[in-house]
């Protein structure tokens, strides 16, 4: 059986430094602030923030341990398909831009679910806050236990100690700081996450024996088998969902989601805003693109012996943990580095974690405390308080809700089963929203409820049915050992070797026949389905509702600028906007709260 890694005492100064580093930018960022800090520079930095912490934000923030641990398995595993995604992710990110991001600044929310009460009323609001509130938890959850588990799996690291040290050190530096210790504490992160892939690439490049090996390895191993145009849904790869995939992401996640579009909000005006977000869109399909190209690599580093397969000499027991695995065997011999990387995924953990924190508990108060209060009024201190209570909570809940998951086989699937199912039906929501008059409270309500709940549906049984899909062939020919560890892993062999995956691969997954075909659909598909399922349903309710009726005027702040292409009363053109804000040194968005 192999033998954990030991850090050496380098390697936990290291880890403790960048830790201190994290929690000082935030001590910092709150000692910079006003005395008494108000609502607006609590939640949104006071819109003063600058471009730079701003785009590393927003970068950063979606490079969670699930990005650099399983995307690269998912590779690995199924080959390059998966990465189609990221290639057209800019599409959805310029369209979210576009429609998306112009209407919260005409309206001057705060938050995304604001716009709704807008829009439609407040009963989606709620519903929609609510979900988030919950999709946030869990994302936490995932983000902090992650990198965690599967390190503490190769190493000497208590998985306790590591959950609880990170879950309370960023509760402490966002409750502190608000969103400016947020973005402030991303860009010493990111510079973390860079040191940390950049030394994986420069190793594993060298390891695997040039670019040019791992090309041609990649392609007779089949993973770069990526242009297969015909649709099949139960393909956990199919191109076609990759594709659609990659630009719902794109303009639900950067169009729809408070996490990102805070950031965002943090600027002055709509033409900063505009600027900073085109900045944005290379660099953060960039990042995306390094953590499943990784996978390539990993799979020339172990393409003679994977390390699952031979784990009874490896140690590696899941493909998650392939990543941290070779990270510490490579770098334990150069003192620090292994620290160094080991800080890089707890920076991820802590930046999506932080991000997730800072919206959740904005949201909590914006769009469920504040309505309690008579006629909306309530101070800036206690706004400000409430929000620090709230983080304190939501760090808590996550921290003790982390060790639900130690049974979970793939973190990207089940991430990605718990965003779907709502990021699809959301998007409809927001787009009818911006883009039509039509569509009231009601109807909109009831729309999404059901697209969510026939999504949840197929996503939790999907998951409790176990199904897996064979992955592509993997070897273990030139291990020091061949010996295989169980029954289990001989049919897995048998299946990825000689083709022949009639058989499961795994003690606990049920054959093909048996399992309910909606069950067999890959996780992919289930944001254009949940996205396609809700429109046909607010197409019907607004049949039925009446169809001729507009519950918005044409010139409503809530509709998108784009609407101007065939509404001929023009919605407000926020250049000219911009051209009056300029003429007042004083102008400030109305910030509602």
């Amino acid at each position: 059986m192999g033998t954990k890694q030991f850090l050496g005492v380098i390697d936990y100064i290291v880890i403790g430094a960048s830790l201190l580093i994290t929690v000082g930018i935030g001590i910092i960022s709150r000692l910079l602030s006003n005395k008494q800090m108000t609502a607006k520079e609590y939640m949104l930095a006071g819109k003063r923030m600058t471009k730079l912490p701003v785009v590393l934000s927003i970068i950063v923030t979606i490079v969670s341990p699930s990005t650099i641990l399983s995307a690269p398995a998912e590779i690995y595993l199924y080959g390059f398909k998966f990465a189609i995604g990221v290639f057209v992710l800019p599409i959805g990110m310029f369209l979210a831009l576009k429609i998306f991001i112009p209407v919260y600044f005409q309206c001057g929310v705060s938050t995304v679910y604001e716009f709704l009460e807008m829009r439609y009323g407040s009963m989606i609001r709620y519903i929609i806050s609510a979900l988030f509130l919950v999709q946030m938890i869990f994302v936490m959850v995932v983000s902090l236990f992650g990198s965690v588990l599967s390190l503490s799996a190769v190493t000497d690291l208590s998985l306790e100690i590591s959950v609880i040290s990170l879950g309370a050190l960023c509760t402490l530096y966002c409750s502190l700081g608000g969103l400016k210790a947020v973005l402030w504490t991303d860009v010493f992160q990111a510079a973390l996450i860079f040191i940390c892939m950049a030394s994986l690439y420069v190793a594993g490049i060298g390891d695997a024996g040039g670019i040019a090996k791992i090309y041609e390895q990649a392609k007779e191993g089949h993973r770069l088998d990526m242009f297969d145009l015909r649709l099949d849904l139960t393909n956990r790869h199919d191109f076609w969902a990759c594709v659609f995939r990659g630009i719902i992401f794109g303009i639900g996640f950067y169009g729809t989601n408070q996490v990102e579009v805070q950031r965002l909000l943090s600027l002055s005006n709509i033409k900063k805003a505009n600027k900073t977000f085109l900045i944005t869109i290379i660099p953060a399909s960039l990042s995306f693109l390094s953590c499943h190209v990784l996978g390539l690599i990993m799979y020339s580093v172990y393409y003679h012996c994977d390390p699952v397969l031979n784990k009874e000499q490896s140690g590696v027991s899941r493909y998650d943990q392939i990543v941290p695995d070779y990270m510490i065997k490579k770098f334990s011999s150069i003192p620090g580095m292994t620290g160094i990387c080991i800080a890089g995924l707890f920076s991820a953990s802590l930046s999506t974690i932080s991000s997730c924190l800072n919206s959740a508990a904005t949201v909590t108060v914006v769009d469920f405390i504040k309505p309690l209060y008579k006629r909306g009024e309530i101070s800036d201190v206690k706004t400000v308080w409430l929000v620090k209570i709230l983080c304190v909570v939501y760090g808590c809940a996550s921290i003790g809700l982390s060790f639900c998951f130690l049974e979970v086989r793939s973190l990207v699937q089940l991430l990605n089963v718990m965003l779907n199912s709502l990021e699809g039906p959301m998007l409809a929501v927001f787009l009818t929203g911006v883009l039509t008059r039509k569509g009231g409270d009601k109807s909109i309500s009831f729309s999404l409820i059901v697209g969510y709940i026939v999504m949840t549906w197929i996503g939790f049984g999907s998951l409790n049915s176990k199904y897996v899909q064979p992955p592509l062939p993997l070897s273990i020919d030139m291990c020091p050992s061949r010996n295989v560890s169980s029954q289990t892993d001989i049919a897995f062999l048998e299946c990825t070797t000689t083709g022949n995956c009639t058989s499961s691969i795994s003690q606990t997954a049920k054959p093909t026949e048996d399992t309910f075909y909606l069950y067999k659909i890959s996780f992919l598909w289930y944001c254009f389905i949940g996205f396609v399922l809700t429109q046909a349903v607010i197409f019907i309710t607004i049949l039925a509702t009446g169809w001729r009726k507009n519950v918005i005027p044409e010139d409503s702040l809530c509709l998108s600028p784009v609407t101007r292409i065939w509404n001929k009363p023009k919605t407000p053109n926020l250049n000219d906007v911009n051209k009056e804000n300029e003429k007042d040194e004083n102008y400030d968005l109305t910030f509602r709260m």
